[in-house]
């Protein structure tokens, strides 16, 4: 069993080894990596009418019904 002493010595090394580590982390941004998504505009979305729940195999699927007919 440690003292109360050695204790407060081990805390204190590992807060300055904390303190070391954090100066050598620095976030630096990167431009060069930008995502491409292509994105549908809201008004070209077809509109949810209503859904189904049903189950398989004891898990709930969600079955959604659009205005188009298209599942």
């Amino acid at each position: 069993s440690e003292s109360q002493a050695e204790k407060a010595a081990k805390k204190q090394k590992l807060d300055e080894e904390v303190e070391e580590q954090k100066k050598h982390l620095q976030i630096m941004p990167n431009d060069e990596d930008d995502v491409y998504t292509e994105a549908t505009p809201f008004a070209r979305k077809v509109p949810v009418v209503d859904y189904e729940i049903y189950k398989e195999n004891n898990k709930p699927y969600y079955n959604i019904i659009r205005a188009d007919g298209s599942p």
